[in-house]
């Protein structure tokens, strides 16, 4: 039992990597810079996006807006509850760059997740809808604006009141190492975080604080001794918090985490012509990816989740 336990295991390690060793490839390599600016590159993706979640048995539609002339377009697919359908949660990664870079961290790595999370939950669907997006134009200029992909699903959810309990936005999963040094935006945070950028970070608002808490204490249920997560809980106003697709949902009142190796607080890289496959810790990856699977599927056949709506 214990050695078919093991090569399981060494199999599903190397499925989960060879996926994302592939996704992050033909996005970062292949693709590059992936905005209006190139938007060959931009809808190039958004293909590649849509045709996996079809090839992983979902029926994705695109959610298409218009901005400075050109059609983008957010991809969605679901995987439905089977005794709470009408309850969701969201799964949401952005896949354009800023001008001039790669992204390969930024964040291929997190579309890599979102794709790999799809093809594991699809095998075995929850009691709640899992929703997966992946959002365009996350990145400046769009940023913070009504043009912002997350920003319009969210507009759309919050319109037709969809039931998302949750919005969970992977943002840059696959930086990290014992070599790394850690950053932080308050000094204080030093006494009590890593002083190695080698952990994945859940993020809230204090008004999502509870579900930062949750999904904190269900993954480190799973994972390894030295690869357990860290909660940061804090206001928009500490940089870093509120800088991904999280904060539209925050903006139209829906509950929200982030999911993150901190970024420019540990990967030099951040949006540099730097940021490619090579940097890419695949076993750092595998394993945050590992993990927050166990984790949704947990929380997502949870009867109520904390302050759900």
């Amino acid at each position: 039992m214990f050695i078919t336990t093991l090569l399981q295991k060494k199999k599903e390690k190397k499925e989960i990597t060879a996926h994302c060793r592939r996704i992050i490839y033909t996005l970062a390599e292949e693709l590059g810079e992936r905005t209006l600016r190139l938007y060959n590159n931009l809808t190039s993706a958004r293909d590649f996006i849509h045709t996996t979640f079809r090839e992983q048995g979902s029926a994705p539609y695109t959610e298409e807006y218009h901005v400075n002339g050109h059609a983008v377009h957010n991809i969605v697919a679901e995987v439905h509850g089977t005794e709470f359908p009408e309850k969701i949660i969201l799964i949401g990664a952005h896949y354009d760059t800023i001008e001039g870079t790669p992204g390969a961290d930024d964040n291929a790595s997190a579309v890599a997740g979102l794709l790999e999370l799809h093809r594991l939950i699809s095998a075995r669907p929850a009691k709640r809808t899992v929703r997966f997006v992946a959002f365009t134009l996350e990145e400046p200029p769009y940023f913070s604006t009504e043009e912002m992909g997350s920003m319009v699903h969210a507009k759309n959810s919050r319109d037709r009141n969809d039931g998302i309990e949750m919005m969970v936005c992977l943002e840059m999963l696959g930086f990290g190492n014992k070599k790394v040094l850690q950053k932080y935006p308050i000094a204080d945070m030093q006494r009590d975080y890593p002083r190695q950028g080698n952990y994945l970070a859940v993020v809230a608002f204090p008004s999502s604080a509870e579900l930062a808490y949750l999904w904190k204490r269900v993954y480190n249920k799973y994972a390894k001794k030295n690869r357990e997560i860290y909660d940061m809980i804090g206001p928009s106003s500490i940089p870093g918090l509120g800088f991904s697709d999280h904060m539209s949902f925050n903006r139209h009142n829906f509950r929200n985490i982030m999911l993150t190796d901190t970024a420019f607080f540990r990967n030099d890289n951040y949006h540099t012509a730097n940021d490619t496959y090579s940097t890419i810790n695949f076993d750092f990856l595998y394993e945050n990816i590992l993990f927050s699977y166990h984790t949704i599927d947990e929380i997502a056949n949870m009867d109520t989740l904390p302050y759900a709506e």
